[in-house]
């Protein structure tokens, strides 16, 4: 990009490199104990895919502005907290600009500063505060490099894209504190699994996608099913895989439908979570066409009216969530079958950066079995999808080689989208672990299918079958029993 206006560039925190912290000569180390507490200001993440620049910002309106005005617009969440004014022992972080190469340095170090202002970069002050010394509490942040432009990452996934795009590493810069898993115990957030069942037997329900049984006030498929699911024996939990609505309307007519075919649940405080298809967002139009072609993918991340009917508490069972006000990315904790459990729940075709904060979820939770919904992930084919769909911003592929492979108590995966129904796909994962993906689909215009999975944690067995309560059908080509699973304790 050309230089910003100077109005702006006060405004702007590259994710473009620090410029000699730590790993070159001259970087100084901290002259104080730090406190992990004073680095508490979460920094921004922000990328400009023409060029690979990158942005980091501790303000929402400095990132939407970056994104609008100057292309920052790949969004990555927070990369890391600092301290947001000077503290003992942090150093301050100069922000210099080269518009030459549109390309951002970090520096705290005068040398360096001078070094660089000498190549034709402009020092802009400091901007915030990290740690020039590693400490317990905090994450190492490494520089890269690519045709005099920079990139700052704290990710292992981020640093195998970088390299396989011909970025290398300068080592690292400086330390931060992790963005921790968002805070539990408020806002209908808990911070311990809620029990469910007891023995070691337990089902939980699987609904595929319901958006034809909300079109029609009249439609009672919906609640039908609620009250179905809550009249069987031992069933812990219900997660429904997208597009739970067909549209939005103005007058939202589709989400209250959906909310009161769900109401039986929330009544009975049975455990559900929905994730966000396509046709849950302002991505789909009135008859189920894209509402913007030109703009389905900001569109996709539009979802104000589902979280104006549906929060956290509703679901119950919540530990945690990626933007708060949001349930667009969720994980709920339970105990069942005298094991724990997590749903964790993404977005379609989720972000880069929702990914690696389900990673770190996920890895912060080693002793729960892992269930991830989703709602596309497998093809009709039964394979495990490439593409972003012409929606979304990674692929199941993204997600099965950076969330569900690298991690053991990964166990299952269910989505739908796309095809109809399958039995399960079964992969292997990075530990010789099985996963186990289930596709379950199936737009029915006359009944609500349902799959019911039984899992016997003692017995090591899955049984799973699709049964529709409304016209009493069952699908038998979608039975199956699996044997000899493992679960992690």
């Amino acid at each position: 990009m050309s230089r910003p206006p100077r109005p702006l560039l006060p405004l702007l925190v590259a994710l473009g490199a620090v410029a000699a912290l730590v790993a070159a000569p001259g970087a100084r180390p901290a002259a104080a104990a730090i406190s992990c507490s004073d680095l508490s200001t979460p920094v921004l993440h922000r990328v400009k895919p023409a060029s690979g620049t990158g942005l980091l910002t501790t303000s929402t309106n400095e990132a939407a502005r970056a994104g609008s005005a100057y292309g920052f617009t790949d969004d990555r969440g927070a990369a890391f907290r600092a301290a947001a004014t000077a503290r003992p022992g942090l150093v301050g972080l100069h922000r210099l600009y080269s518009a030459r190469s549109d390309d951002f340095l970090y520096s705290a170090d005068a040398a360096d500063v001078r070094a660089a202002e000498e190549q034709g970069y402009v020092d802009q002050g400091v901007r915030f505060h990290v740690s020039a010394t590693a400490s317990a509490c905090l994450t190492p942040v490494e520089r890269w490099t690519r045709g005099g432009r920079h990139q700052m990452v704290t990710s292992p996934a981020s640093t195998t894209a970088l390299a396989a795009a011909g970025w290398r590493s300068e080592g690292v810069a400086f330390w931060a504190r992790p963005v921790a898993v968002p805070a539990t115990g408020s806002a209908g957030l808990v911070s311990r699994p809620i029990a469910t069942t007891t023995g070691t037997t337990f089902s939980f329900a699987a609904v595929p996608d319901t958006q034809m049984e909300v079109i029609s006030a009249g439609d009672t498929r919906l609640t039908n099913r609620s009250s179905w699911v809550l009249q069987q024996k031992k069933m812990s939990f219900l997660l429904q895989t997208g597009d739970l609505v067909n549209w939005d309307t103005p007058g939202h007519e589709q989400w209250a439908h959906a909310k009161r075919g769900l109401a039986p649940l929330e009544k009975a405080g049975l455990p559900y979570t929905f994730a966000v298809g396509n046709h849950d967002t302002m991505a789909t139009g009135v008859g189920g066409s894209a509402r913007d072609a030109t703009r389905s993918n900001a569109l996709l991340r539009d979802t104000e009216t589902l979280n104006s009917y549906f929060d956290a508490a509703d679901f119950r069972g919540v530990g945690g969530v990626f933007e708060r006000g949001k349930v667009d990315n969720v994980f709920t904790m339970y105990t069942a079958g005298g094991l724990r459990w997590m749903v964790l729940t993404l977005e379609f075709c989720p972000r880069a950066s929702v990914v690696a904060w389900a990673k770190k979820v996920v890895a912060s939770h080693p002793d729960y079995n892992v269930i991830i919904s989703t709602h596309y992930y497998l093809t009709k084919s039964g394979g495990i999808g490439t593409t972003n769909a012409g929606y979304g911003d990674t692929s199941p592929e993204y997600v099965w080689k950076n969330l569900v492979r690298p991690y053991p108590n990964v166990k299952f995966v269910f989505s739908g989208h796309t095809g109809k129904a399958r039995k399960a796909r079964v992969d292997t994962g990075a530990k010789g672990n099985k996963v186990y993906s289930f596709l379950t689909t199936m737009h029915d215009r006359d009944t609500n299918p349902t799959r019911v999975v039984t899992i016997d944690t003692k017995a090591r067995t899955l049984k799973t079958s699709v049964y529709a309560p409304a016209t009493k059908k069952t699908w038998s080509a979608y039975t199956e029993t699996l044997k000899g699973l493992t679960f992690v304790k």
